[in-house]
């Protein structure tokens, strides 16, 4: 039997395939074919779905987008700190999926420094968030 009220289970729903996301950019730098740009959408899905877990715990009714400029904008609503994570955030928006196509720019020219960007720009939008979370408490 599930003992997780429903909002706090879907935060750490939430919170938990965002840690996949990163795990998993994390890792395909030690492999040996190294997927530059899935590392890159892997960790700008991850801070997305961070954005999104935040968003969730302060009572935001989930909406389907896959901007993180937009979920950043959101997070000022509740708490101005958030304006720490523009940069990474400005960073990672370069390969959401609305941007990041065979053709563009961004897409072809996607090599190992790009790809340890990202992870290090999802890695302060965790950090940041997993502290502001670090009391959550439902009833807020």
């Amino acid at each position: 039997m599930n003992l997780i009220p429903k909002p706090q289970k879907r935060l750490f729903d939430w919170l938990a395939l965002a840690k996949e996301n990163l795990l998993s950019a994390r890792s395909s730098l030690n492999v040996d074919f190294l997927p530059y740009r899935t590392i890159c959408l892997l960790s700008q899905e991850s801070a997305q779905k961070y954005l999104k877990a935040y968003l969730l715990s302060r009572g935001w009714a989930l909406e389907k987008t896959d901007n993180p400029r937009k979920l950043l904008e959101y997070t000022f609503c509740y708490e101005p700190s958030f304006n720490a994570l523009i940069s990474a955030v400005n960073i990672l928006a370069e390969y959401s999926l609305d941007e990041f196509y065979p053709g563009a720019s961004n897409f072809e020219n996607v090599g190992k420094n790009e790809a340890k960007e990202a992870i290090e720009a999802a890695d302060k939008v965790e950090h940041f968030i997993l502290e502001k979370l670090k009391n959550f408490d439902e009833s807020a």
